[in-house]
This record gives C-alpha cells, structure tokens and sequence, in this order.
C-alpha cells in the first residue's frame, strides 16, 4: 500500500483575508511548505540541503486548485500529499487539505520538475531519490 504524507499548520492571522478566511493564493504557500517537509521525509535532509549543497531543485510548472470550503483563521489545515505520477524528469503531486478533523477544503495538483540549480536544466530523477519517492506514488486505484 502507498504511503501518504500528512502536514499540519495552524492557518496564521497574516495569511487571512478581510473575511478572516485563508487567502486564496496563501494555500499554495501552504502547499509548498508541507513539499518542503515532505522531501525532507523522502530524503533523510531539509529542502535546503537538496537546494544548496545537492544542486537540485523541484520548481513547478503546473498548478490546478479546486477550493470547496473556507479555512478559517486559527484552525489546523492538514495536508496530505501523494505522488500521482513519477516520471523520468518529474511527478505530479495530488495536495488535499482539510481542516476540523477531516472537512475536505480544497485540493491542489501540482507538476514538478526536476532541474539543477547551476543553470535550471531539467535532468532524470537519479536513483536514490526514485527510491526514496517510490513508497509515496499512488495508482489510480488507491
């Protein structure tokens, strides 16, 4: 059975708008923090050590976002992250956000591509990191 990565943050008052709701481009934010702590799952290291000294980078290309229901200021988003697809040079990660122990919010799919930080050259995803991704990928049927 595949994994899933599981991510919570309390939504902070500078993230809210007017209506004390998450603002809607801070969920991606959001997102991206729980990538973060997710590579660092996949990896054994912080997503700087991946940036900085392993020259790698996963910058995103696409992004899809359907929202269903606010978040509201003060409560706990949790995240979940699946690897919908492992390519060659990229995945595409499946985002689900739910806040007061499970009301689904909204949900985010998100390709990243694989690059050096030299010059942004996409390149193969190498071996040790394949590995270290492959317990998260989910089939369709999952």
């Amino acid at each position: 059975m595949s994994r899933v990565f599981v991510h919570r943050r309390e939504i902070a008052f500078g993230d809210v708008d007017w209506a004390r709701i998450l603002y809607y481009p801070r969920f991606l934010h959001y997102c991206h923090m729980a990538f973060e702590a997710f590579m660092a799952e996949v990896t054994g290291f912080p997503y700087a050590v991946f940036l900085e000294e392993r020259g790698l980078g996963f910058p995103t290309v696409r992004v899809e976002v359907d929202y269903s229901r606010p978040m509201p200021y003060g409560s706990v988003l949790q995240i979940e992250i699946k690897v919908a697809r492992l390519g060659g040079k990229s995945m595409n990660l499946e985002y689900c956000a739910s806040v007061d122990g499970g009301v689904r919010c909204a949900q985010a799919r998100v390709t990243n591509v694989l690059v050096t930080m030299q010059d942004f050259r996409s390149l193969a995803i190498p071996d040790w990191l394949r590995e270290g991704l492959q317990p998260w990928v989910h089939d369709r049927e999952d």
